[in-house]
């Protein structure tokens, strides 16, 4: 069976074929099992359990500046949703010896299928017809208006997918301290740190922490990108996923490289931002996806000054002014999910 050259730590790990129909099957057995999830009662102390996992190569937040991002986290969370939030930093770890923690992960059936078969490596033979798959598909659940919103000229499937490899490329090629690009051929095993499969199923398998926080990014083409991810060229800022065993019923994570970095892909299309700038985007960003970890809300496509309507491309900054400014975030007019 042909596997991509991300799934390599996948590859190593398994002794026979997978049979990807079967895992696709007891997968979804298991995601329809879930219990429907519920909002968790604003009367509530919500603690959240925090991961903080680093690749040196990369910018990072120190001790000091994540505690300030905590902070900062909390309260906005108490004025824009309304709970009484704690964040409680448990675990500091290396890329490399998190990745050798998680491994189990992508070969524990039925989690491990996102890892198996989300991913289209930058790096297969067959990756932009995968793309356009992916893009058609995508682009097919939207109204036209809103496509064109999102994608500007790009809003065919074939102009779309175009964009959206250049794009990818051009951020894969920023470099780290080192002067190599993030990912290339070169460090290809290296992959499964941007890839959304394999972060879907490390969250879905998560026991510890309600939230991981590494400075990578979740940057890449996969089978079931949104529209908005299409639009910024494969960054997922951020998402959270579903978990049997966390108290929220699910788990999540944010990716920094993209509030972080200062090359040159990032800074001509999100801004120059001071580091305060920084550290209030990846805040801001945080309250957006608890308020699906919290409230079960849904993606908001239709509310533009609404937290619940992410980032619609990489001017994160400009998104930050305008939630921050908004007088009503339309939380009750956005409905619950019943599974993330």
């Amino acid at each position: 069976m042909k596997y991509f050259v991300g799934a390599a730590l996948v590859l190593a790990a398994c002794a026979k074929p997978v049979d990807l129909k079967q895992e696709e099957a007891k997968y979804e057995a298991y995601i329809a099992a879930l219990p429907e999830l519920k909002e968790v009662p604003r009367s509530e102390k919500v603690v959240l359990r925090v991961h903080y996992v680093e690749r040196p190569q990369l910018p990072a937040l120190n001790t000091n500046e994540r505690e300030d991002l905590y902070r900062l986290t909390e309260d906005l969370v108490k004025k824009t949703l309304g709970y009484d939030l704690k964040i409680e930093e448990t675990v500091v770890s290396r890329s490399k010896d998190f990745l050798k923690a998680v491994a189990p992960r992508f070969k524990t059936s039925p989690q491990r299928y996102p890892a198996l078969a989300y991913l289209i490596s930058f790096f297969a033979a067959d990756r932009d017809a995968r793309v356009l798959q992916a893009v058609t598909a995508a682009l097919a659940k939207q109204p036209t208006e809103r496509v064109a919103k999102y994608l500007g000229a790009h809003k065919t499937p074939e102009a779309a997918t175009q964009f959206f490899l250049e794009r990818l490329g051009e951020i894969y090629s920023e470099t780290d301290f080192s002067g190599k690009a993030i990912l290339s051929a070169a460090n290809a095993e290296e992959e499964v740190l941007y890839s959304y499969g394999h972060w879907s199923s490390i969250l879905q398998g998560e026991r510890e922490a309600d939230f991981i926080l590494t400075n990578t990014g979740i940057i890449g083409a996969d089978t079931g990108m949104p529209l908005y991810v299409i639009a910024r060229g494969g960054v997922t800022s951020a998402f959270v996923e579903n978990n049997a065993f966390r108290p929220y019923q699910g788990a999540g994570v944010i990716g920094l490289y993209p509030f972080l970095s200062d090359g040159r892909v990032f800074r001509a299309l999100r801004g120059d931002l001071t580091f305060e700038q920084k550290l209030e985007t990846i805040a801001w960003i945080w309250v957006h996806e608890l308020g699906h970890l919290l409230l079960k809300k849904e993606e908001n496509y239709t509310f533009d000054d609404s937290v619940h309507r992410t980032a619609p491309d990489l001017k994160y900054y400009a998104w930050v002014k305008r939630v921050k400014a908004s007088r009503n975030h339309h939380t009750d007019q956005i409905p619950m999910m019943k599974k993330f």
